[in-house]
């Protein structure tokens, strides 16, 4: 702004109005194309900083996992979660039954079955349990990662490998963040367990000492 007013009393004070009269239109031109230009760029961000990339984070002597919160695909479910982690009603919960994926032989069966490759835990580990009336949000599959709610209640598991026959009867509601992440899922899938009949028939592995943890949002 300095230069163009020095530039401006310069060609005045030389009578060379011609030359100011193009130096200014020049000058106007500019300013307002880079005006529209700004206007532009701030137009194309409106919007962004309303979607915050938000993350509930498990807290074990294991390490962390990071879960990145599917707010589009499923947004009752995950304000539910944030809730309950709000409240503080995760922290000393426990992750309780594990599973890697493989072949698993059951007590008393002489073939062998693949495993259900998944890490569940929420409020039944402390006596905090509820029962939960949410609609079911299956926008999102069942793939390596994504962690669901198990439908009506306050219990969770996160999927170890890719389960396409549960697609639709859970709401998934976020997946793991890095492998480091992973790498935690799958040591405590590896833990030692015990054996358990859930009254659907279902046979569980049930971890021998359950994997405390605490959550925090980011």
């Amino acid at each position: 702004m300095t230069f163009f007013l020095g530039c401006v009393m310069f060609l005045f004070s030389h009578h060379l109005f011609p030359v100011l009269l193009l130096l200014v239109a020049w000058y106007c031109s500019c300013s307002v194309g880079l005006t529209t230009l700004d206007r532009r760029r701030a137009d194309a961000f409106i919007g962004y900083s309303e979607v915050q990339l938000e993350h509930l984070v498990f807290t074990t002597k294991y390490g962390d996992i990071k879960v990145h919160l599917a707010t589009e695909a499923a947004p009752k479910t995950v304000n539910y979660v944030k809730t309950l982690a709000k409240r503080g009603l995760y922290d000393g919960c426990a992750f309780y039954r594990a599973e890697p994926p493989g072949p698993t032989l059951d007590n008393g069966s002489s073939s062998a079955r693949n495993g259900y490759a998944l890490v569940q835990g929420g409020l039944y580990s402390c006596g905090r349990q509820q029962s939960i009336d949410l609609p079911l949000e299956p926008l999102m599959n069942n793939t390596h990662g994504t962690t669901s709610l198990i439908t009506g209640t306050s219990e969770f598991f996160f999927n170890l490998e890719d389960h396409p026959e549960w697609d639709g009867s859970f709401s998934v509601w976020g997946k793991v963040v890095g492998d480091e992440s992973i790498q935690v899922l799958k040591y405590i899938a590896n833990l030692p367990t015990r054996q358990e009949v859930h009254p659907s028939g279902t046979v569980m592995r049930i971890l021998l000492k359950e994997v405390i943890f605490w959550t925090r949002l980011e």
